[in-house]
Protein backbone atom coordinates (compact mmCIF):
# COMPACT_ATOMS: atom_id res chain seq x y z
CA UNK A 1 0.00 0.00 0.00
CA UNK A 2 1.43 3.36 -1.02
CA UNK A 3 2.11 5.96 1.59
CA UNK A 4 0.93 9.48 0.85
CA UNK A 5 3.21 12.39 1.55
CA UNK A 6 1.05 14.73 3.59
CA UNK A 7 3.42 17.28 5.11
CA UNK A 8 2.86 19.25 8.29
CA UNK A 9 2.19 22.54 6.44
CA UNK A 10 -0.40 20.78 4.28
CA UNK A 11 -1.98 19.29 7.40
CA UNK A 12 -2.06 22.71 9.09
CA UNK A 13 -3.66 24.28 6.02
CA UNK A 14 -6.24 21.48 5.85
CA UNK A 15 -7.11 22.07 9.52
CA UNK A 16 -7.32 25.82 8.89
CA UNK A 17 -9.65 25.36 5.93
CA UNK A 18 -11.81 22.96 7.96
CA UNK A 19 -11.95 25.55 10.75
CA UNK A 20 -12.96 28.23 8.27
CA UNK A 21 -15.68 25.95 6.85
CA UNK A 22 -17.05 25.16 10.33
CA UNK A 23 -16.98 28.84 11.32
CA UNK A 24 -18.85 29.73 8.14
CA UNK A 25 -21.45 27.04 8.85
CA UNK A 26 -21.82 28.29 12.42
CA UNK A 27 -22.21 31.85 11.14
CA UNK A 28 -24.96 30.80 8.73
CA UNK A 29 -26.64 28.79 11.52
CA UNK A 30 -26.60 31.70 13.98
CA UNK A 31 -27.75 34.20 11.36
CA UNK A 32 -30.63 31.91 10.38
CA UNK A 33 -31.86 31.56 13.94
CA UNK A 34 -31.19 35.23 14.72
CA UNK A 35 -33.49 36.27 11.86
CA UNK A 36 -36.13 33.87 13.18
CA UNK A 37 -35.72 35.38 16.64
CA UNK A 38 -36.10 38.92 15.28
CA UNK A 39 -39.24 38.05 13.30
CA UNK A 40 -41.21 36.03 15.87
CA UNK A 41 -39.36 36.65 19.19
CA UNK A 42 -38.77 32.93 19.81
CA UNK A 43 -35.27 31.79 20.68
CA UNK A 44 -35.28 28.10 19.86
CA UNK A 45 -31.54 27.49 20.05
CA UNK A 46 -30.41 29.85 22.80
CA UNK A 47 -29.12 27.98 25.86
CA UNK A 48 -31.10 28.40 29.07
CA UNK A 49 -30.15 31.42 31.13
CA UNK A 50 -28.75 33.39 28.19
CA UNK A 51 -30.04 36.74 26.98
CA UNK A 52 -31.08 35.85 23.40
CA UNK A 53 -30.16 39.13 21.70
CA UNK A 54 -26.74 39.29 23.36
CA UNK A 55 -26.13 35.57 22.75
CA UNK A 56 -26.90 35.81 19.03
CA UNK A 57 -24.83 38.95 18.52
CA UNK A 58 -21.80 37.57 20.38
CA UNK A 59 -22.00 34.27 18.50
CA UNK A 60 -22.21 36.03 15.14
CA UNK A 61 -19.34 38.41 15.94
CA UNK A 62 -17.22 35.54 17.30
CA UNK A 63 -17.69 33.52 14.13
CA UNK A 64 -16.81 36.52 11.97
CA UNK A 65 -13.62 36.91 14.02
CA UNK A 66 -12.86 33.18 13.59
CA UNK A 67 -13.28 33.55 9.82
CA UNK A 68 -10.95 36.56 9.83
CA UNK A 69 -8.30 34.76 11.90
CA UNK A 70 -8.57 31.68 9.69
CA UNK A 71 -8.05 33.84 6.60
CA UNK A 72 -5.04 35.55 8.19
CA UNK A 73 -3.46 32.24 9.20
CA UNK A 74 -3.98 30.71 5.75
CA UNK A 75 -2.17 33.71 4.26
CA UNK A 76 0.57 33.43 6.88
CA UNK A 77 1.23 29.74 6.23
CA UNK A 78 1.10 30.22 2.47
CA UNK A 79 3.74 32.97 2.65
CA UNK A 80 5.79 30.94 5.12
CA UNK A 81 5.75 27.86 2.88
CA UNK A 82 6.93 29.97 -0.10
CA UNK A 83 9.65 31.95 1.68
CA UNK A 84 10.66 29.50 4.43
CA UNK A 85 10.60 32.23 7.08
CA UNK A 86 8.35 34.96 8.44
CA UNK A 87 8.55 38.39 6.84
CA UNK A 88 7.18 41.89 7.44
CA UNK A 89 3.67 40.81 6.38
CA UNK A 90 3.63 38.17 9.09
CA UNK A 91 3.93 40.92 11.70
CA UNK A 92 0.62 42.34 10.46
CA UNK A 93 -0.92 38.88 10.72
CA UNK A 94 0.33 38.55 14.29
CA UNK A 95 -1.18 41.96 15.11
CA UNK A 96 -4.52 40.91 13.59
CA UNK A 97 -4.61 37.63 15.52
CA UNK A 98 -3.58 39.32 18.77
CA UNK A 99 -6.33 41.93 18.39
CA UNK A 100 -8.80 39.16 17.53
CA UNK A 101 -7.89 37.29 20.73
CA UNK A 102 -8.42 40.41 22.79
CA UNK A 103 -11.71 41.08 20.99
CA UNK A 104 -12.93 37.55 21.69
CA UNK A 105 -12.04 37.97 25.36
CA UNK A 106 -13.96 41.27 25.53
CA UNK A 107 -16.98 39.79 23.72
CA UNK A 108 -16.98 36.79 26.05
CA UNK A 109 -16.73 39.07 29.07
CA UNK A 110 -19.70 41.15 27.86
CA UNK A 111 -21.75 38.01 27.31
CA UNK A 112 -20.93 36.74 30.79
CA UNK A 113 -21.85 40.10 32.33
CA UNK A 114 -25.18 40.33 30.49
CA UNK A 115 -26.13 36.77 31.33
CA UNK A 116 -25.13 37.00 35.00
CA UNK A 117 -26.01 40.59 35.86
CA UNK A 118 -27.93 39.46 38.96
CA UNK A 119 -24.70 37.93 40.31
CA UNK A 120 -22.95 41.30 40.33
CA UNK A 121 -25.26 42.75 43.06
CA UNK A 122 -24.83 46.37 42.00
CA UNK A 123 -27.45 47.54 44.55
CA UNK A 124 -25.23 46.32 47.40
CA UNK A 125 -22.19 48.39 46.36
CA UNK A 126 -22.72 51.01 49.10
CA UNK A 127 -19.27 51.50 50.59
CA UNK A 128 -15.84 51.29 48.96
CA UNK A 129 -15.07 48.11 50.93
CA UNK A 130 -18.28 46.35 49.90
CA UNK A 131 -17.89 47.53 46.29
CA UNK A 132 -14.32 46.21 46.15
CA UNK A 133 -15.32 42.93 47.82
CA UNK A 134 -18.29 42.38 45.52
CA UNK A 135 -16.23 43.35 42.45
CA UNK A 136 -13.52 40.79 43.26
CA UNK A 137 -16.13 38.17 44.17
CA UNK A 138 -18.04 38.75 40.93
CA UNK A 139 -14.87 38.91 38.85
CA UNK A 140 -13.48 35.69 40.32
CA UNK A 141 -16.75 33.78 40.16
CA UNK A 142 -17.75 34.85 36.67
CA UNK A 143 -14.48 35.33 34.77
CA UNK A 144 -12.13 32.89 36.46
CA UNK A 145 -14.28 29.99 37.63
CA UNK A 146 -17.48 29.84 35.56
CA UNK A 147 -16.42 31.29 32.21
CA UNK A 148 -12.68 31.85 32.02
CA UNK A 149 -11.68 34.41 29.42
CA UNK A 150 -8.01 34.16 30.36
CA UNK A 151 -7.18 31.70 27.58
CA UNK A 152 -7.64 34.47 25.01
CA UNK A 153 -5.35 36.78 26.98
CA UNK A 154 -2.75 34.03 27.34
CA UNK A 155 -2.89 33.28 23.62
CA UNK A 156 -2.49 36.99 22.85
CA UNK A 157 0.55 37.16 25.15
CA UNK A 158 2.12 34.09 23.52
CA UNK A 159 1.55 35.52 20.04
CA UNK A 160 2.94 38.88 21.13
CA UNK A 161 6.08 37.09 22.38
CA UNK A 162 6.46 35.25 19.07
CA UNK A 163 5.95 38.53 17.25
CA UNK A 164 8.76 40.12 19.28
CA UNK A 165 11.04 37.21 18.35
CA UNK A 166 10.12 37.53 14.65
CA UNK A 167 10.67 41.29 14.78
CA UNK A 168 14.14 40.82 16.26
CA UNK A 169 14.97 38.05 13.76
CA UNK A 170 13.91 40.26 10.85
CA UNK A 171 16.06 43.08 12.19
CA UNK A 172 19.08 40.78 12.44
CA UNK A 173 18.42 39.37 8.97
CA UNK A 174 18.19 42.88 7.49
CA UNK A 175 21.35 43.89 9.33
CA UNK A 176 23.23 40.83 8.03
CA UNK A 177 22.05 41.46 4.47
CA UNK A 178 23.23 45.07 4.61
CA UNK A 179 26.63 43.92 5.95
CA UNK A 180 27.14 41.44 3.09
Amino acid sequence: MARTNFSKPQFIQAVLWATIAFSFLALVYHLRWFIAYLTNDYSYVVPAGQAPLVWFITQIISNIIFLYVGYLLVRLFKRYSRAGFFDETSLKVFNGVIMSCLSLAAIGALQVLFNNFAEVHISEWKSPESALNLFFRSFTKLFVIESPQTIYFLLAIILWSVKQFVTRALFIKKENESFI
